[in-house]
C-alpha cells in the first residue's frame, strides 16, 4: 500500500508542475508589444504610476448601527499606459508584475485584449462622451496579486485640457461577479473650493478646504444584501490631481452616502490614502521586499472581510436579508460559465432554426449577454420591411443565467414568457420585446416520419446507449431554481407545467440539427443533476465526481494490496483457473475511473 502511495504522490508532483507550466503559458499570451515603457506612455500624462495604501471605513446608521475600518490597497495609473513599470507592478502586460492591473477586470465585459484605453473610450462613446470631452483620464482600483484582485470600487478620474476634474466613473462590483458603472458629471460649482462645508454625518470625511468633486444619482444596483435596490447615492471625492499640484503627493478621499429611497442616510463609505503613496519606478529593492510582505495579503483578505462583516449583520444585528434580483439594462451581469458559453451557441442555432422554419413574416433581433451591443439578426424568407415593426422581436439576454435556465423547459415560448415577461423585473434574465407572436418551432416527430429525410437518417445513427442517455436526460429535468422573488402560486405553477420528462423542442433540433449533440446532452444531464442533487451548483456535481473517481481509485489499491497476489511482476508465476476471478475483479476496478466516465459520456 505505501508503494502505491509514493507512486500517487510522484504523480500528483509532476502533475502540479506541468499544470505550472501551462498556466504560465496562458498567461503568456501577447498583449502587449516589445516597446519599452516609456515609449507607450501617453503624452499627456500628467499623475505618476502609484500604488497607494489607503484605508476604507463602512458606517451602518440605519436601521442598526454597525461600523469597522480596514487597510486597502489601491494602485493609481494613467489610462493609456501598459507595461512593466517595475517589478513591482505592472499594466496589462504578458509578464506581470507582483502587483498586476489588468483590462479583463475594468469596464464591459467581452473585450478581450483591449486596454484600460480602449475600454474606456468604448464606454465613454455609449455614453454620449466624445474623445474631445476629456484629455486624459487616471484609474485608482485595487491590483490583482498573484492573479487575484477583488474590486469592490474603481474610480476613473478625467479631465478636460485644463487639468479640470470633469467627470469621474465608479466601477462597483458585487460578491456575484456583476458589475454597474456610473458616469458622474459634477457641474462646476459642485466641484469648486469648499472652504466650510457642512456637518458632515457619521463616518464622512472632515471638513477641509481642498478641490472636491461632488454628484449624486439613483440606486439601481445590487451590493448589499442588507440593503434593497432602491435609494440614492451622493460622492464627495477629493480631486488627487489638484491635490497633487500643491503638495506634491498623490492622495485620495472619497466619501459615499447610501440614502433610503425616503432620503434616510443608511450608510456611509469611507477610502482615503494612509500613508506616503510609493512609487514603483524609484523604490528599492528592499523596499520593495518590505511592501509585499506588508500588503500581500490585503488583497485576499478582502472578500473574507466582507463575508464576516455580514454573517456579523445577519446573525448578531438581525438585519432583513435581500436576495439578489438580476441586473438591469444598464448593469453588467456575472460572467459566463464553461457550459453557460456553449449553451448559447446551441441556443443562437435554435432561434436561427425556428425563424427560417416560420410560415410567417418575423425578424427576431438577438443580442447575447455581454456581446456589448453586438446583435445577430435572423429573418424569415417572407419577411419584407414594409412589415418592419410589426413583425420585429427584440431579444437581449441580461444574464448568462438565462441559457442554463432555458434547458430545463420544455417549450421555447413558454420558457421565453418565463424569463422575459415576468411581472417583477428582478426576476428577468433577459428582456423581450415586439408584438410579434412566437412562431412554433417545426416538429420534429413529423420531419423524422418523413421517409429517407436527412432527420429520420441521423436520428437513427444513435445507437442503444446514445438513447439510453437521452431518456436519462427527459427523465431527470426539472424545473430551473425559484425565483429570488416570489410571483405566486401561478407562476410557480406555469415552471412546473412546462417541465417534464418529454423531450423539449431544442432537445429535438440539437438532436436532428447538430453534430455536437453529445456535447449538449452532457451539458444539460450535468445542469439538471446538480439542481436535484447539489442545490443547483454545478461546481458541487464535479466536487462529487473528483470524490468518486478518489474512492474508485481507493477501493482498487485496497483490494489490490489485500489480494493473494495473482499478478506480480517482480515474482511472476503461471495463473490457474482460480485465479481468473481474482484478475477480473482486480482489472475491473483498475479501469473503474474509464468504465465510469463511458457511462456518464
Amino acid at each position: 500500500m505505501r508503494l502505491y502511495f509514493q507512486i500517487f504522490a510522484l504523480l500528483a508532483m509532476c502533475s502540479l508542475f506541468a499544470g505550472g507550466i501551462v498556466f504560465r503559458g496562458r498567461r503568456l499570451q501577447p498583449k502587449e508589444t516589445d516597446e519599452p515603457l516609456h515609449e507607450q506612455r501617453i503624452d499627456e500624462q500628467v499623475l505618476p504610476p502609484l500604488l497607494l495604501p489607503s484605508r476604507t471605513t463602512h458606517s451602518r446608521l440605519f436601521p442598526k448601527k454597525h461600523a469597522f475600518s480596514y487597510s486597502y490597497l489601491f494602485a493609481g495609473i494613467p489610462v493609456g499606459m501598459h507595461g512593466h513599470i517595475s517589478r513591482l507592478l505592472s499594466v496589462d502586460t504578458q509578464h506581470p508584475g507582483w502587483f498586476h492591473v489588468d483590462s479583463a477586470d475594468h469596464l464591459d465585459r467581452g473585450h478581450e485584449g483591449s486596454s484600460l484605453a480602449e475600454k474606456l473610450n468604448s464606454y465613454l462613446h455609449s455614453q454620449g462622451v466624445t474623445d474631445r470631452d476629456y484629455a486624459f483620464a487616471y484609474l485608482v482600483a485595487a491590483p490583482r496579486f498573484l492573479g487575484y484582485s477583488f474590486n469592490p470600487v474603481s474610480f476613473w478620474y478625467l479631465y478636460d485640457s485644463d487639468t479640470n476634474l470633469k467627470f469621474m466613473i465608479l466601477e462597483v462590483n458585487n460578491t456575484f461577479d456583476e458589475r454597474r458603472m456610473y458616469l458622474l458629471k459634477g457641474d462646476a460649482k459642485d466641484a469648486d473650493i469648499h472652504d466650510e462645508p457642512e456637518k458632515p454625518l457619521e463616518g464622512a470625511a472632515e471638513p477641509s478646504k481642498q478641490l472636491v468633486f461632488t454628484d449624486s444619482w439613483s440606486k439601481d444596483f445590487h451590493v448589499s444584501p442588507f440593503n434593497s435596490r432602491k435609494g440614492s447615492y451622493s460622492l464627495r471625492a477629493t480631486d488627487p490631481l489638484a491635490e497633487y499640484e500643491q503638495t506634491g503627493h498623490v492622495r485620495i478621499d472619497n466619501t459615499i452616502v447610501l440614502r433610503s429611497s425616503k432620503e434616510h442616510p443608511k450608510l456611509v463609505a469611507r477610502v482615503f490614502s494612509e500613508g506616503e503613496a510609493k512609487d514603483p519606478a524609484s523604490i528599492s529593492i528592499y523596499e520593495t521586499a518590505r511592501f509585499i510582505v506588508l500588503w500581500c495579503w490585503v488583497g485576499f483578505a478582502t472578500l473574507p472581510r466582507i463575508v464576516w462583516q455580514a454573517a456579523k449583520l445577519s446573525l448578531r444585528r438581525k438585519l432583513h436579508v435581500w436576495y439578489r434580483p438580476e441586473v438591469t439594462d444598464a448593469s453588467v451581469g456575472r460572467p459566463y460559465t464553461g457550459d453557460e458559453k456553449q449553451l448559447e451557441t446551441f441556443f443562437r442555432a435554435f432561434v436561427a432554426h425556428v425563424v427560417y422554419e416560420a410560415s410567417d413574416p418575423l425578424r427576431i433581433v438577438y443580442e447575447p449577454a455581454h456581446s456589448e451591443g453586438y446583435e445577430v439578426v435572423f429573418y424569415s424568407p417572407s419577411f419584407t420591411y414594409e412589415e418592419d415593426h410589426k413583425r420585429t422581436l427584440t431579444l437581449k439576454v441580461l444574464s448568462p443565467a438565462f441559457y442554463s435556465r432555458f434547458v430545463h423547459c420544455t417549450n421555447w415560448s413558454s420558457a421565453l414568457d418565463h424569463e422575459c415577461r415576468v411581472k417583477d423585473e428582478r426576476n428577468r434574465t433577459a428582456r423581450l420585446e415586439g408584438t410579434a407572436d412566437l412562431p412554433e418551432p417545426p416538429s420534429a416527430t413529423d420531419d423524422r416520419a418523413q421517409p429517407g429525410s436527412q432527420q429520420q437518417a441521423k436520428t437513427k445513427s444513435f445507437g442503444l446507449l446514445d438513447q439510453v442517455r437521452w431518456a436519462c436526460l427527459r427523465r431527470l429535468r426539472c424545473p430551473p431554481s425559484s425565483s429570488a422573488y416570489a410571483e405566486g402560486t401561478s407562476g410557480e405553477l406555469h415552471v412546473q407545467a412546462m417541465s417534464h420528462s418529454a423531450p423539449s423542442e431544442l432537445d429535438n433540433f440539437v438532436r436532428t440539427h447538430c453534430n455536437d449533440a453529445d456535447l449538449y446532452r452532457r451539458i444539460t444531464t450535468k445542469l439538471f443533476l446538480a439542481q436535484r442533487i447539489c442545490f443547483g451548483i454545478p461546481a458541487l456535481l464535479d466536487v462529487l465526481n473528483y470524490l468518486l473517481r478518489a474512492m474508485l481509485l481507493l477501493a482498487s489499491m485496497i483490494y489490490s494490496d489485500r489480494s493473494q497476489r495473482p499478478v506480480d511482476l517482480f515474482r511472476w508465476r503461471q495463473l490457474g483457473t482460480d485465479d481468473l476471478g481474482a484478475v477480473a475483479c482486480m482489472l475491473l476496478l483498475a479501469n473503474s475511473i474509464h468504465v465510469w466516465s463511458f457511462l456518464k459520456a
